[in-house]
């Protein structure tokens, strides 16, 4: 009879995001003899994909439910839905009561577990199903949102407050969002080192800079794109990440989505961006990458320049390889870039001061040098496989503690 803990590890985005990255990152370093790993994905994706590269079991939550229907409470900075759309919120609203009265109950029946690692703040419906039957830990790797009234906000925290018996935040800024101090820990992300330094020796001018963010316009993309007609000469953006600008979504309803979404005026302006990055040549075009330590390296240094707050896991990966990094000044970013001393800072939105920024450490190879060196001498303190332990510990606590 084995005595390993059992962690079951609950997983939402379709989508290869840092939340999936970190979450395969910590199943993959935590010690096996001690630890019985499961996952559960509440929708099929390249995850799974991943999943199996690592040798990691899974399952996927079955039925019409969740394949279709489901919507998460999404309630963040960097994509929460505006309060004036009633339908969504609407359907938002649905799908939370069902999942956490009777499917997400119905979906952890399969599993044993004693502890459930909800793996994002969009799952607060598994909260009060998971702790029925074991120890519930959530992890906030969303900016939350205050909101316009602060109701979603009381609602959604109200039952971390009660169900939660740990909350583990990957940023300060999270941290202060989710404001409860009494069971909130920060754990920052963290890379394998030793496979960064394997790799380290410094690339010959390249004339690349990198941006990792896809089209996703909370990353700054239209700013990126239009950065390129004010870039110096020889100076190209290596664009990464997933530029599809149609949902993966089925049946007449998908059907029904993705006409409407294509005669928005974002949408079509989404469309004449990425097409303008394929054409353009101060712009090289890649799309999605599994691994991002060799085109990091290949790269002179990288841009992070969000239009709305998250915690950007490429400035991290860009440091533990010795390259500078220039963000954008929206909340949070001043935790992973310290301007003038770990990266530039600049204004969000703001293509010419983001081509400004990257004309201006082309020129000084000096500066991009101090910039990325500081910037390695401050993640190899706080953003390597060492926080690992952090979590072993957490698991540890909450076993350990006695409910009153």
């Amino acid at each position: 009879m084995s005595n390993k803990i059992k962690i079951l590890f609950i997983h939402h985005a379709a989508g290869w995001s840092g939340a999936a990255i970190n979450m395969i990152n910590i199943i993959r370093g935590l010690d096996k003899s001690k630890y019985s790993i499961n996952v559960l994905l509440i929708r099929d994706s390249i995850v799974s994909k991943m999943l199996i590269e690592n040798g990691i079991h899974y399952a996927i939550a079955k039925g019409a439910f969740y394949e279709k229907f489901y919507s998460y409470f999404i309630h963040s900075d960097a994509n929460t839905e505006k309060w004036y759309r009633c339908d969504i919120l609407l359907k938002h609203i649905i799908s939370w009561i069902l999942s956490r009265l009777y499917f997400a109950p119905r979906e952890l029946k399969k599993f044993d577990y004693d502890i459930v690692h909800l793996n994002s703040s969009f799952l607060t419906d598994w909260l009060a199903p998971g702790k029925a039957k074991g120890k519930v830990i959530i992890h906030v790797q969303e900016p939350f949102s205050k909101g316009y009234f602060g109701l979603r906000h009381y609602l959604l925290t109200s039952q971390m407050r009660k169900y939660a018996d740990q909350i583990i935040a990957i940023s300060q800024d999270n941290a202060k969002r989710i404001n409860i101090p009494g069971k909130t820990q920060v754990i920052y992300n963290f890379i394998e080192l030793r496979k960064v330094e394997e790799i380290y020796s410094c690339s010959p001018k390249s004339g690349k800079v990198l941006y990792l963010g896809g089209s996703e316009i909370i990353k700054g993309f239209f700013a990126v794109v239009d950065s390129l007609d004010y870039l110096d000469q020889n100076i190209k953006i290596v664009f990464c990440g997933n530029y599809s600008t149609v949902e993966n979504k089925s049946g007449l309803l998908g059907f029904l989505k993705n006409t409407i979404r294509s005669i928005l005026p974002v949408h079509k302006k989404l469309k004449k961006s990425i097409e303008k990055i394929k054409n353009h040549p101060k712009a090289i075009f890649v799309g999605l990458v599994k691994n991002t330590s060799q085109i990091i390296q290949e790269s002179e240094f990288l841009i992070s320049p969000f239009s709305s707050p998250h915690f950007a896991r490429p400035v991290i990966e860009a440091h533990l390889h010795k390259k500078a990094v220039i963000g954008s000044d929206v909340e949070g970013m001043d935790e992973i870039i310290e301007h003038g001393k770990t990266g530039l800072i600049v204004p969000r939105n703001n293509p010419k001061a983001l081509a400004a920024a990257i004309n201006e450490l082309f020129k000084n190879d000096r500066k991009a040098k101090y910039l990325g060196e500081a910037g390695y001498n401050v993640a190899i303190t706080k953003f390597t496989q060492e926080n690992l332990n952090e979590f072993e510990r957490v698991y540890d606590k909450v076993l350990s503690e006695i409910e009153i």
